[in-house]
């Protein structure tokens, strides 16, 4: 059902939470969470911005594509335009990027992250560059995501 994906994320934040509290060490955490209507399928909403405000290693990123019927915000367009991704691959040894959304988002999600790799390049040495980059947060298991 909407968000199912979520919850699996939210047991990995939980952790790190119980972690920080106990004085371990705890590495970026950057979730990104997409629905289509705020004020209806925003799960967990107090819970995350409780944890965002509290702790300045997890980041937020929250689209809901049906909100502004002009502009449709996905998931994939916060990861595009975000440098969290390229961050956590190249500047942190332990953070991760969780990332929810729905059945139709590994493609774009993939050519998002290329993009934010790539800072939106079209030289063709920095989209390799990019790609290989992107297959890094993967196959460091630094990047996971439910759809």
């Amino acid at each position: 059902g909407i968000g199912s994906g979520l919850a699996p994320h939210m047991a990995f934040l939980r952790d790190k939470v119980r972690a920080a509290e106990a004085g371990e060490p705890v590495g970026e955490f950057s979730l990104y969470f997409g629905n289509r209507k705020r004020a209806h399928e925003f799960l967990y909403q107090s819970e995350l911005e409780a944890i965002e405000k509290k702790y300045d290693w997890f980041k937020l990123h929250v689209a809901f594509s049906r909100d502004d019927p002009s502009k449709k915000v996905y998931v994939q367009d916060l990861v595009g335009q975000t440098d969290d991704a390229r961050l956590l691959l190249h500047d942190t040894d332990n953070g991760m990027m969780y990332i929810c959304g729905n059945r139709n988002l590994p493609k774009p999600l993939q050519e998002a992250l290329v993009k934010s790799f790539s800072k939106w390049s079209d030289d063709p040495k920095e989209i390799e560059s990019a790609k290989a980059a992107m297959e890094q947060l993967y196959i460091k298991n630094r990047c996971q995501q439910e759809v």
